[in-house]
């Protein structure tokens, strides 16, 4: 019975005295990784994940855009009712 995964590498690293790990070369350039190359470390159900900062801004900002746009939608909802919430508290005001 074959498994499938998507692992494409394993690899072990060690921590060094001030906790500290190596990157294997392989990986580094598979990645696009270079010394300049800023990662963030995420935990995320139990596991440590390391991204790229730029593909953690990207992706910010594409939750941004997302949002941005379900707010537009909303308001355009909530204006397209406007007349009928204004008409409706006028004739309250007027009773």
């Amino acid at each position: 019975m074959m498994i499938k995964t998507h692992i494409k590498k394993l690899r072990t690293v060690n921590l060094n005295e001030r906790g500290q790990i190596v990157i294997p070369e392989d990986v580094r350039k598979d990645f696009g990784l270079d010394k300049a190359t800023t990662l963030v470390l995420i935990e995320k159900k139990g596991e440590i994940v390391l991204k790229k900062e730029s593909d953690v801004l990207n992706a910010i900002e594409g939750e941004d855009r997302l949002w941005n746009a379900l707010q537009g939608e909303a308001i355009k909802k909530a204006w397209s009712k406007e007349d009928e919430v204004w008409d409706k508290i006028y004739r309250d005001s007027n009773k």
